[in-house]
């Protein structure tokens, strides 16, 4: 069944209107979409939000739409089928966007992540990871309860959607204020933003990953959620090659590590087919590990494996090896650290403690 856009589009616009007013979506579904919400961060993986918001819509549409039929190509026969990919894409992600209603995920594609990348049709058996489990599990009985319902009942569950979800919404901060760090103060800023608090390590991974973005291009640099068993490749940064492979992976700790964790990290690098990798160790209280005995393990292995202490050195070899010129690169890094921290969804204060650092 082909969805109408324009009509899905209406259909959340009014809902999320009727959102602002007195006419509040049903008390239930906005219970069970704060339920899922908690449910998704136990878990570790938010793209279920994603995928129940466009369930809604393609219900809210219409009241023959097949919620399990998600891929029509895999579902020939059934005509109403639908494609949830296509409406999550082009409907509900840019119009989330623009009002303010958090999906759970960033990113154009919340379905392309697993599982639903992998899926035939919905609960077709298709693997879930442990930790996810029980958000998914709870997300299928709401699909279920839609299933049996009409569209009306659907732009309820939409209208609480919106509500439920826009208190997830977080408005950063803005600043057009001058960069005031340089080639030798950039590396220090990275480390009172990353030591002032973990936010479970979402700090320093951004970090690495406007480091990378100046040294590869955003367009080639991936960043996962933390803990997101979705996530494809190992490490908690990626770039990709120019045709689509991994190039390179990096894990980031800012906790203390042994060689055992770096030789796990290794292994998992050559499994996912990743020849080039690098741990940045950003903790104040690690400790110098045993370099030959890594070396050796890397080599003995077929990668290339590289280990950064701290901010300084990777600092300085990312403004190196960047196209741009050094005291340009630093703006541009500064840039990207703080998109990446709006990204990866670190706190207000995560962003406002990175402009007082860098800014003036």
């Amino acid at each position: 069944m082909a969805i109408s856009n324009s009509q899905a589009e209406l259909i959340f616009r009014a809902e999320a209107a009727a959102a602002s007013g007195p006419e509040t979506g049903e008390i239930k579904w906005l219970e069970k979409i704060e339920e899922l919400s908690r449910l998704c961060e136990v878990g570790g993986s938010s793209t279920h939000i994603a995928f129940l918001g466009t369930s809604i819509l393609a219900r809210a549409v219409s009241s023959s739409i097949d919620l399990f039929a998600i891929k029509p190509r895999h579902s020939p026969d059934n005509p109403n089928a639908y494609s949830a990919r296509t409406l999550c894409h082009t409907v509900l992600v840019p119009l989330a966007a623009e009002l303010g209603v958090n999906l759970g995920v960033n990113g154009r594609e919340p379905l392309n992540n697993q599982p639903y990348f992998r899926m035939s049709y919905l609960d077709d058996g298709t693997p879930i990871h442990s930790r996810a489990a029980p958000a998914f599990n709870y997300m299928l009985g709401l699909i279920k309860e839609l299933q049996q319902g009409t569209s009306d009942s659907a732009k309820n569950a939409l209208r609480a959607f919106v509500i439920v979800r826009k208190n997830y919404h977080t408005v950063y901060d803005k600043t057009e204020n001058n960069i005031s760090v340089d080639q030798v103060t950039l590396a220090s800023a990275i480390h009172t933003l990353v030591s002032n608090s973990s936010e479970g390590g979402r700090r320093a991974q951004a970090a690495v990953a406007g480091l990378f973005d100046l040294f590869a291009g955003p367009d080639r640099v991936e960043s996962g959620k933390i803990n997101d068993p979705s996530r494809h490749y190992p490490g908690d940064v990626a770039i990709r090659t120019i045709d689509g492979g991994w190039e390179k992976s990096v894990e980031v700790r800012d906790k203390p590590v042994n060689e055992s964790d770096i030789f796990i990290f290794g292994r998992t690098c050559q499994h996912k087919g990743v020849k080039e990798a690098a741990v940045v160790l950003a903790s104040s209280n690690q400790r110098t590990l045993n370099g030959a005995e890594i070396r050796q393990w890397a080599k003995n292995s077929g990668i290339g494996l590289n280990i950064f202490y701290g901010w300084n050195q990777l600092v300085d070899e990312a403004l190196f090896w960047s196209a741009a010129p050094t005291a340009e690169a630093v703006g541009l890094v500064v840039e990207y650290i703080e998109r990446r921290l709006i990204s990866i969804q670190a706190s207000n204060e995560a962003v406002r403690t990175w402009q007082a650092l860098t800014r003036a």
